[in-house]
């Protein structure tokens, strides 16, 4: 898992500029307290797969409304690269369990054929 980062909420009232985030407004690595989120026993839970893909989508309507902001490179790419690796993940660990599930159905399947 990555560090959590900041949430940023993008509303049509607030100006852009309030959320740029500098390096000051960001808890250093070290007394950062990390949470892992784990994901449910049934990660095929539509609930749960919803709740993350919104998640996902929410980050990335509030990073395209950054684009014109004067900020700093490394950090907006930062940004991008995580919500990239989170949106990963979720597709690794979603084919993961369904790729097992399909291979054992195949399985039973193939010893009732025999």
């Amino acid at each position: 898992m990555t560090e959590s980062e900041p949430s940023v909420s993008v509303s049509g009232s607030e100006p852009t500029q309030n959320l740029i985030l500098s390096a000051s407004d960001q808890p250093s690595s070290s007394s950062q307290i990390q949470i892992l989120e784990q994901p449910p026993l049934n990660i095929l839970e539509s609930e749960y797969i919803e709740a993350e893909l919104l998640k996902i989508s929410e980050k990335m309507k509030a990073l395209v409304q950054l684009r014109r902001v004067p900020t700093l490179y490394v950090d907006y790419e930062d940004h991008w690269a995580s919500l990239k690796s989170k949106a990963s993940e979720l597709i690794d660990d979603v084919s993961k369990k369904c790729l097992r599930i399909q291979a054992a159905a195949l399985k039973r399947h193939l010893r009732i054929l025999h």
